[in-house]
């Protein structure tokens, strides 16, 4: 390991080159309205169970009386491991050339394609740590666990499923699926979950969902008709329903404001083929009480604090991401890699409730 070969790049013009690409990059991620990010120095997760709901009253008693003793609620935890996230590109010999030449061209359109050829694999490693992010996170929201397997991970992991720990009993499917245009029942679904979340001293405050399990719900005669009833419409002139026509009936017969979530990531397999995969698991609809269901628990990374390896290596961190640039002579290369120990936990999963409206038994 050697330090970047590259003159424009030094730990000043990687640092704000980092803080533009957080700005661009940043603000695309849905995991980061659910999941903020917490540091913490211990690599394990835990999720909680038990630990919020509605509030036990106080009893009503005489004067002079001892108040009645409450038990306290036991919290229970789904833990692990916090895993690493790495990602690295490498600049070769052909890359080099290419770079020596454009520089000594020396004129301001070259220029540009210099610093594109400096930069982009930052851009790269730092928005392929957040694109994790977005898949560890929304999986998590979306489904209650995640599972990694050749189709959507190609790295050496120690754990391939995880389960967050939300309750069997949050967690059930529609008596009719709702690209069942006719038949489904979005609104009659929704009043459902929402009441049995109350029956458990839950509140709902937004219901979280994917574009096409929105567009299916939108389509649907229930949907229509309520919309035409609104509206003062006869059902033969009903409209065309949008999201903010669904939240404002929602919002009148006081059930919960809908948010839908519309990421895409891309997924790299073992022979460097492409392919797309969603964050949020599609059809399954989640019933939350507080926007911020848990946090993104990171911790240490071991190079920042390596000695050896900052004399060589060019660091800098944002948030969770660590990016590094370094060079080998021998193969020649030079290297870029982003880099972060993180994962979800949830804050109380006893409060998120999940509707499957793609099958009619939970899966």
């Amino acid at each position: 390991m050697e330090r970047s070969l590259l003159k424009e790049l030094n730990k000043s013009t990687l640092e704000a080159y980092v803080n533009r690409a957080r700005e661009v990059f940043f603000k695309r991620m849905f995991w980061t309205m659910f999941f903020p990010l917490k540091y913490t120095t211990q690599l394990t997760w835990e999720s909680l169970a038990g630990s919020a709901g509605s509030p036990v009253m106080a009893d009503v008693i005489e004067y002079n009386a001892s108040s009645p003793l409450k038990s306290r609620r036991t919290v229970s935890k789904a833990s692990g491991d916090i895993p690493k996230i790495g990602i690295k590109r490498k600049m070769d010999e052909k890359d080099w050339n290419d770079y020596n030449t454009l520089k000594a061209l020396a004129n301001d359109s070259n220029r540009s394609a210099v610093l594109d050829i400096v930069f982009n694999d930052v851009d790269f490693a730092y928005e392929g740590v957040l694109a994790r992010t977005e898949f560890l996170c929304m999986q998590a929201l979306s489904y209650g666990g995640l599972s990694l397997d050749a189709n959507n991970n190609n790295g050496v992991i120690t754990e391939t499923a995880v389960d967050f720990g939300i309750p069997s009993g949050n967690k059930t499917a529609v008596d009719t699926v709702w690209s069942t245009a006719a038949s489904a029942t979005p609104i009659t679904d929704i009043r459902g979950v929402v009441d049995d979340a109350e029956d458990n001293g839950h509140v709902v405050n937004n219901i979280v969902i994917d574009k096409a399990t929105l567009n299916y719900a939108l389509a649907t005669t229930e949907v229509k008709d309520t919309f035409s009833t609104f509206q003062r419409l006869s059902t033969s002139r009903r409209n065309i329903v949008t999201l903010d026509d669904l939240n404002n009936m929602l919002q009148a017969m006081m059930l919960p404001q809908v948010i839908v979530v519309d990421s895409s990531v891309r997924f790299e397999n073992g022979e460097h083929t492409l392919s797309t995969v969603k964050p949020w698991k599609t059809g399954y609809v989640s019933f939350i009480s507080d926007m911020k269901v848990g946090k993104v628990l990171h911790g240490p990374i071991a190079e920042e604090n390596a000695e050896s390896v900052i004399k060589k290596s060019t660091m800098v961190k944002r948030d969770h991401v660590l990016i590094s640039k370094w060079s080998e002579l021998e193969p020649f290369g030079e290297f870029t890699k982003g880099q972060a120990n993180a994962f979800p936990a949830f804050n109380d999963v006893d409060s998120i409730y999940i509707l499957k409206t793609n099958g009619t038994t939970w899966s």
